[in-house]
């Protein structure tokens, strides 16, 4: 027997976990972006064309990737609420919809500068191991994103194309979320070897016409 319908326990459920995949996805984006890549690099590359990366490239990359989910999260969160009501409607038992508040966050770059002290710069030891925790981050996003739509594959509404729609929905983040993170992980690896080879040619360039005026 193949029912067509909707399960109010099984919804709710759905939702709840929707909301934990969204609040992990955020925290991976708005936080660990923050204090794990912006901030751990804060002190360790310091020039404009640092500052040039983090402004004009990272930073508008990242805060659209939150509206984004925002956007896509909040839209699948009222669809499946919007959808029980009708449901309960329709089968005149009750249904009481789940909240669901925004997570509004934005990268900060201030914190990385054009000098450091005067100095201007790069750590050649340090900045890439920064640097490698972004694939890490990447991932850790599209974790978030997988179990979003697991979350939606057992959501309640049984019959018809109910939960592959859901799945669809939060398929066009996740691609777009791999995408994006992707172009940042290797962007931000192109930008921080060439400050890391114009510096290191730079520098000895220089200490061969320090050593020159030894002779």
């Amino acid at each position: 027997m193949a029912l067509t319908g909707f399960n109010p326990d099984v919804v709710n459920s759905s939702i709840n976990q929707v909301k934990t995949a969204y609040e992990n996805l955020i925290r991976v984006l708005g936080d660990d972006m923050q204090t794990q890549f912006v901030e751990g690099m804060s002190d360790k590359w310091a020039c404009n064309n640092a500052q040039s990366f983090f402004n004009d490239v990272f930073k508008p990359a990242i805060d659209s990737l939150i509206v984004n989910a925002n956007t896509i999260f909040e839209s699948v969160v009222n669809s499946m609420n919007s959808a029980a009501q009708v449901w309960a409607q329709e089968t005149n038992s009750s249904y009481n919809p789940q909240s669901f508040s925004l997570i509004n966050k934005v990268i900060d770059t201030s914190v990385i500068q054009e000098n450091i002290g005067g100095v201007r710069g790069i750590d050649l030891d340090q900045a890439s191991p920064v640097a490698s925790k972004l694939p890490t981050i990447s991932e850790n996003a599209k974790s978030a994103l997988t179990s979003a739509q697991q979350a939606v594959q057992d959501c309640g509404f049984v019959g018809g194309s109910q939960s592959e729609n859901l799945i669809a929905s939060l398929g066009t983040i996740k691609n777009n979320i791999d995408t994006a993170t992707e172009e940042i992980v290797t962007q931000s690896k192109n930008a921080i070897e060439s400050t890391i080879q114009n510096y290191a040619n730079t520098e000895g360039k220089i200490s061969q016409a320090f050593a020159g005026t030894n002779q």
